[in-house]
């Protein structure tokens, strides 16, 4: 998993360096169009997917250049192992694994030739993932640290405001125009079936920003043909804004935008 995108040559060569490593290995490519950087949604995307993946070797780069140490994370006892910069992208997916046994931070000297500039992913990471598949202990990448210590993940969870109302945050917009929250069913519980929702578009350097206000129903669990704008289960335990045979996209949504829920009366 990466921000490399596929337009140019370096998911490939990041294939080539873990088989030539480890020729055996079959490379699965979760997603490499993270927009460039964004550690928050690489997070989320990983802790997400980690419970589906086959046992094996994850390795997620995210950054131009290793700002942060790169470490290798096992887990499972030992059934896994992530490798990847300390920069957030990690620690929320090891949790959802329940935990690490063993951390280490990576030494680039030993996952490559020198570079004048690094490449994290082709220089350090990849190298150190196909030296594990190769079937490599981790303890031989480096010298371990405490997994207590990793740089959180920077999730961003609901928030319960004094007046009961609920302000929620946008994780994702869809390629079908369904607007993914991050808050579950659970938690608007309280609100009643019928709601509204009220945001905030539009804002840019050329452009001021609108406050929005719009009625939305939270649809009977299991439920995805609503007929209206509704909020209703995706498939990761929250909730996601739909409208039957259309798209939510439209109404201004971006990937951050706060979302206030609060009851009709």
């Amino acid at each position: 998993m990466s921000d490399l995108g596929t337009a140019d040559e370096s998911v490939g060569v990041i294939h080539s360096i873990v088989r030539q490593a480890a020729p055996h290995a079959a490379v699965i490519d979760l997603c490499h169009e993270i927009d460039p950087g964004d550690t928050r949604t690489a997070a989320l995307m990983l802790a997400r997917s980690v419970p589906h993946l086959a046992p094996g070797v994850v390795l997620a780069s995210v950054g131009r250049r290793l700002d942060r140490p790169a470490i290798a994370i096992s887990v499972g006892d030992g059934q896994s192992m992530l490798v990847g910069p300390d920069n957030g992208v990690l620690a929320a997916a090891v949790a959802a694994v329940g935990g690490a046994d063993i951390a280490v931070r990576i030494e680039a000297a030993d996952c490559g030739e020198p570079q004048s500039v690094l490449h994290p992913a082709r220089d350090v990471l990849a190298p150190a993932a196909g030296r594990l598949a190769a079937g490599a202990p981790i303890e031989a990448l480096g010298a371990p640290i405490d997994p207590s210590l990793l740089l959180p993940s920077l999730v961003a969870v609901p928030r319960v405001e004094d007046d009961g109302s609920v302000t929620a945050e946008v994780l994702s917009v869809t390629r079908w125009g369904t607007v993914q929250l991050n808050v579950d069913r659970e938690t608007l519980a309280a609100l009643g079936d019928l709601l509204v929702m009220e945001w905030t578009a539009g804002a840019s350097a050329s452009q001021p920003a609108t406050a929005n206000s719009q009625s939305v129903r939270l649809a009977p669990a299991g439920s995805t043909d609503t007929g209206s704008l509704a909020l209703c289960d995706d498939p990761f335990g929250l909730l996601e804004l739909t409208i039957a045979g259309g798209s939510a996209a439209h109404l201004g949504f971006a990937v951050g935008t706060e979302v206030r829920l609060r009851p009709t009366v």
